[in-house]
């Protein structure tokens, strides 16, 4: 019998109903699919916060694709402070509530507890309620803390929101969440199709509404069995990481026109220690047409003339002197993505924009780039300010392809010589864990569904991807 991954969900709020999440947790366990929980939930007389029920349904989609779950809500660390701390006020009676105030002070006894779980899980899901479109103090205090140690290392990450309006931030939310768990080493994945956006994003106002967001509530299951489903691969292929080696595909998505930085990823590369298995296509040398936006992508016609070949192309630009068939095979065939970027204040060919909208049709068929790994590589000229986002552009990119994240990676540059090298070297056991585990675990249906469009000639697809 295969290993349970275990997923923990940890509630950044400080109106969740912490006193009965026992109880919550409860009907995650004894409930069959969302709907039996949302049911379960509504028969309850305990109200409980939205980003509770968030977290929950996040869990039910672990538990759904085989994890042991647990939720821990971070009332439970960050106790408030007692009155008798403000009596040195000099006027007490113009605060309301002392005992609400949100002070962050910390139950010792509490916080040994989480981080002994955390370490021991395999896959966290973090919620948090939007204030001003990033997450509340608490659920910035616990990244704050984890950030002291290596609880988050290596493992599978998402993240889920609730905000009382439809696009209050919760994307940015979840963004700023993702980034700061995979600079702690954490993997981060969305919450998959038939979406495949940033995580869990829910619309409630009203406490104990988050239920009522069918949407939302479906966005936070799938949040919770992406984690699942990379927790399985990534402690499937730490068992035998030395059985396939990564495919590495190094992307240059701008260069200057005498391809100075193809030359200084070319020498980082170099330096790097044992050999492994990489190729370096340069972008600015390829010919990419733009996407027309199709209103059915891939096309139809092409899906049914090709479907019986075992890997058709299927964008609707079909002229040879358009390279993106050539490099979509490229990237299909590679287990990592390296997405190299440049900040410099200098000329560029800056491809990245059009190469990125005609990954669309590669999106739209079923995802093809399921679980590989991406992640950013910004060669940083000292002083520069023209391209300074390029690592968080290219992950909330390609996070919706259906892909893994890991920690981006600067290398300083100045004046001809490189400052600043890191040791790409350090992703290799990671890498093979998630390339040897997606081999060794049972792998998923995805379908692309025109969520937003009239169109639905392709929502009958399907594909199983590992």
């Amino acid at each position: 019998m295969k290993d349970v991954v275990k997923v923990i969900g940890l509630i950044g709020s400080i109106r969740s109903n912490h006193n009965h999440i026992g109880q919550l947790v409860e009907f995650v366990r004894a409930s069959a699919d969302l709907k039996t929980f949302l049911e379960s939930l509504k028969a309850c007389s305990q109200v409980f916060s939205n980003t509770d029920i968030a977290v929950a349904a996040a869990l039910m989609g672990a538990k759904c694709n085989g994890a042991d779950v647990e939720m821990i809500s971070l009332v439970d660390l960050f106790r408030h402070r007692s009155e008798d701390l403000y009596k040195e006020l000099d006027d007490v009676s113009t605060i309301d509530d002392l005992d609400e105030i949100d002070t962050l002070s910390i139950n010792d006894k509490s916080l040994s507890s989480i981080m002994a779980s955390l370490k021991e899980c395999d896959g966290v899901v973090l919620g948090s309620p939007v204030y001003f479109g990033d997450r509340s103090s608490v659920a910035n205090k616990i990244l704050q803390l984890t950030g002291k140690s290596d609880v988050l290392k290596d493992k599978a990450f998402g993240a889920v929101a609730t905000g009382a309006k439809r696009n209050g931030g919760q994307e940015t939310t979840i963004i700023y969440t993702l980034y700061e768990a995979i600079l702690q080493g954490a993997v981060a994945i969305g919450n998959g199709p038939k979406t495949a956006q940033y995580g869990g994003t829910v619309y409630a106002g009203d406490v104990g509404k988050a239920s009522d967001d069918a949407f939302g509530m479906d966005t936070s299951f799938g949040t919770g069995r992406q984690v699942a489903q990379l927790a399985k691969i990534i402690k499937a292929g730490s068992k035998n990481s030395e059985k396939r080696k990564a495919k590495t595909l190094f992307l240059i998505t701008m260069d200057s026109s005498e391809k100075k930085y193809e030359k200084v990823l070319g020498e980082y590369i170099k330096k790097q220690g044992s050999p492994f298995d990489y190729e370096v296509v340069n972008l600015t040398t390829e010919n990419i047409y733009r996407c027309i936006a199709c209103s059915a992508c891939p096309s139809p016609a092409l899906t049914e003339k090709f479907k019986d070949h075992e890997d058709p192309y299927t964008c609707v630009v079909q002229t040879s002197k358009d390279n993106m068939k050539y490099l979509r095979e490229k990237m299909v065939d590679a287990d990592v993505l390296v997405l190299v970027g440049v900040n410099t204040d200098g000329p560029l060919t800056y491809r990245y924009q059009a190469f990125m909208e005609r990954t669309r049709f590669i999106r739209r068929n079923d995802f093809e780039l399921t679980n590989k790994i991406i992640l950013s590589l910004n060669i940083e000229e000292v002083g520069a300010t023209t391209n300074t986002l390029f690592d968080v552009k290219a992950i909330t990119s390609f996070i919706r392809h259906n892909t893994v994240i890991v920690k981006p990676l600067q290398l300083i540059f100045h004046e001809g010589k490189t400052l600043v090298e890191p040791d790409f070297s350090e992703y290799f056991p990671l890498f093979h864990k998630i390339v040897n585990g997606r081999y060794e675990t049972d792998p998923l249906e995805v379908s692309y569904k025109a969520t937003g469009y009239d169109n639905k000639t392709l929502d009958h697809t399907a594909a199983v991807r590992r």
